[in-house]
């Protein structure tokens, strides 16, 4: 049974207008330092930094919550395998808000193009 559903779509340019200021650190308080590691290691780091941000924000909108400060997108990880399947992991408050909705599983999809990156993400009973 589906109990949550979150959609999130960027405009890459955004991304790369942001990294263009300069990189990405793990006190700026969005990402990890295993999702900066993996975003500055492709050859468009922008399009990784978009699918993991969007993937964030879909995963808010699936649980139900706004993220309180920007330290709050670090409770949600973008995990990349070796064989590059993604998933995402809960952590901290967040953890409890999918435990609310008793999920068991944690649904992700990916899109990237050339102008936008999108993500799905479904929370499973």
């Amino acid at each position: 049974m589906i109990v949550g559903l979150g959609v999130d779509l960027i405009v890459n340019s955004r991304v790369e207008a942001e990294l263009a200021r300069g990189e990405w650190l793990a006190g700026d308080g969005i990402f990890t330092v295993q999702e900066i590691c993996h975003c500055n290691a492709g050859k468009q780091p922008a399009r990784r930094y978009a699918a993991c941000f969007a993937a964030k924000e879909a995963a808010f909108k699936a649980l139900g919550v706004s993220p309180r400060n920007l330290a709050a997108f670090r409770q949600a990880e973008l995990k990349v395998d070796a064989a590059h399947h993604c998933s995402l992991v809960l952590y901290e408050g967040l953890r409890p808000e999918a435990g609310r909705l008793k999920t068991r599983r944690i649904h992700l999809a990916i899109a990237a193009a050339k102008k936008q990156t999108g993500a799905m993400v479904i929370l499973e009973r």
